[in-house]
């Protein structure tokens, strides 16, 4: 795994996230997706970021597959900085909100209770 994007490789999948992705933070755990059934798009997008892909079978009539590219973690982080300057007003106050609840957790200064069942 590379420390750093490329310049037009973040803008593109800061472009592609800001319209397609989803950017969220699951029990504490950072967290990008994309998933379309544009394959070379998604493929892209998963090496740019290092991530995982799978793919997500519906089997209802007239539906395509989808594929899924997903980075979880210190990697999503990661990407979530170098990706920030090219986001929307509202995709990066998530990011912004996730990487300092991250950076805070890390630090000790919060920890993440789970809601009693």
């Amino acid at each position: 795994m590379s420390d750093s994007i490329h310049r037009e490789d973040a803008a593109w999948l800061a472009g592609l996230l800001d319209g397609e992705g989803c950017f969220d933070n699951p029990r504490g755990n950072p967290r990008i997706r994309v998933k379309m059934s544009d394959l070379d798009v998604v493929l892209r997008a998963a090496s740019i970021m290092d991530a995982t892909t799978f793919a997500e079978i519906d089997y209802r009539p007239n539906r395509k597959p989808l594929l899924v590219a997903q980075t979880t973690g210190d990697n999503a982080i990661r990407v979530m900085r170098a990706l920030l300057p090219w986001l929307g007003s509202r995709r990066s106050a998530k990011v912004t909100e996730i990487v300092t609840a991250h950076a805070a957790k890390k630090s000790g200064r919060i920890r993440l209770l789970r809601p009693a069942a």
